[in-house]
């Protein structure tokens, strides 16, 4: 069900704290402030070596300092600043800003991220963003700096992932702050409350926190957010869902050559230790089905590597993504994907999927919603707590189940490839679920625009 309209609600009228209250939170925010000062003397000329030698962090390495790009605003110009940490939750704000350029050109868009994943997937999703860089670590000089640079009239979180420094001087610039995509793992909130004497405050200077779920919005009121300015808006993740048209799937097929009327299994965003259990649970399954491909997408492509040499190793036969020959003719196979950006178009010629990151301790989970928008039934392991809310809906409509080890994994996608009319049914209503949760992202939108008037 798409979520209604409400307008947001304001920041003014809030009751102050009792002074003595009042006093003792200033007295502890000033004292938090001197440590994020001598932090970041101390933090800047570590990290600025240990970034140039190792070579991690190096990209955008001054946007961590909070050198981040001077914005030129025109006189009664606005200017949101965005920041999505990083592919999954840059995916989450593009249909939002897509949304927003369209209808308010005259706005000003900045984008901020985390990861190098981030950065890219920005520059690929979000191309008319007026500005997009690697958000400054969370020291007080650093975003005193670049908050002077960019100016912002709104700063739009989109996660709950909340940094003290940058709301602490958010709230004394009067700049408010937004929330949307918000969800709180258990994790979260049990460090949130060792803190609650920074965090109540800090939650009551939002203007809006949108929660995707009523367990979300429980939780943040739990912490300290005023009810009034907590809304339930969904998940944009939805609205930014394409589905890969048929002829493009044929496309697919005959890059990876996989015979056009081969089954296939992707197993999508796998960690350490999740390769070889799909890839036994694979040969087991080929006994069966011999006419079933695998594809492999580690999340980390530096992965690619170990992942290989286990299957040369124990002589399993496989092709590099990148290696496969044009000429060749399809063939039943392993692909091991070792390129960027592929993976959620490649979901389209799956018959199953498996999702990973969550047959190990900690675990956490990550995005289900990729397979099932191309109509395909997914599969994950136990350990899930990031996509707990996605994975129960999922679950309830009979389109993910859990695998809690190898052999569950095997039989589950041993039942689900026999039945090939379930397949086709569970399709349909795969594409019917994800058409019904999309129209968040035009909430956020509007939710943006009423703040910045």
């Amino acid at each position: 069900m798409k979520p209604t309209a409400q307008q947001p609600p304001t920041t003014q009228g809030t009751r102050s704290p009792q002074k003595g209250a009042g006093a003792n939170l200033s007295k502890k925010i000033k004292i938090l402030k001197a440590l994020s000062y001598a932090a970041g003397f101390f933090i800047m000329p570590v990290f600025g070596i240990h970034s140039l030698v190792s070579g991690k962090k190096r990209r955008g390495l001054k946007h961590h300092f909070g050198w981040v790009p001077e914005v030129d605003k025109q006189p009664g110009q606005k200017l949101v600043w965005v920041h999505a940490l990083s592919l999954g939750e840059v995916n989450g704000a593009a249909p939002v800003l897509k949304i927003l350029r369209d209808k308010r050109p005259n706005i000003m868009i900045v984008v901020s991220v985390t990861t190098d994943a981030g950065y890219d997937a920005a520059h690929r999703w979000i191309p008319f963003a007026d500005h997009i860089f690697f958000h400054p670590l969370d020291c007080w000089p650093f975003i005193n700096r670049a908050l002077d640079r960019i100016q912002p009239d709104l700063y739009v979180l989109t996660d709950t992932g909340f940094w003290p420094s940058m709301l602490i001087n958010l709230k004394e610039r009067r700049i408010p702050p937004m929330v949307f995509n918000g969800r709180i793992s258990q994790k979260s909130q049990n460090g949130y409350k060792r803190v609650s004497w920074l965090v109540k405050p800090l939650l009551e200077s939002f203007a809006v926190i949108c929660m995707q779920s009523e367990r979300g919005r429980t939780t943040i009121q739990q912490l300290g957010a005023p009810s009034k300015r907590v809304r339930i808006v969904g998940d944009t993740k939805f609205d930014a869902l394409q589905i890969v048209p048929e002829p493009e799937r044929r496309r697919i097929r005959d890059r990876l050559k996989i015979p056009k009327d081969g089954l296939v299994w992707v197993a999508g965003s796998t960690h350490e230790g999740e390769e070889k259990i799909c890839v036994e649970a694979y040969l087991k399954l080929r006994r069966k089905f011999a006419n079933l491909s695998m594809v492999i997408a580690p999340r980390r492509l530096e992965r690619v590597k170990d992942i290989a040499n286990y299957l040369k190793k124990n002589n399993i036969k496989f092709v590099l993504r990148s290696e496969i020959d044009p000429r060749e003719s399809p063939q039943t196979n392993i692909v091991l994907l070792d390129t960027l950006g592929e993976l959620a178009k490649v979901y389209s010629i799956a018959n199953i999927a498996f999702v990973g990151r969550s047959l190990f301790p900690p675990g956490g989970g990550h995005n289900l919603l990729e397979p099932v928008a191309q109509g395909v039934p997914v599969l994950h392991g136990p350990y899930f707590e990031n996509i707990q809310k996605t994975a129960s809906e999922l679950k309830l409509k009979g389109l993910a189940t859990i695998a809690a080890d190898d052999q569950t994994l095997f039989s589950s996608i041993r039942s689900l490839l026999g039945h090939e009319e379930h397949l086709v049914k569970l399709r349909a209503k795969a594409e019917a679920f994800i058409q019904e949760k999309k129209g968040s992202a035009v909430e956020i939108a509007k939710y943006i625009v009423a703040i910045l008037k």
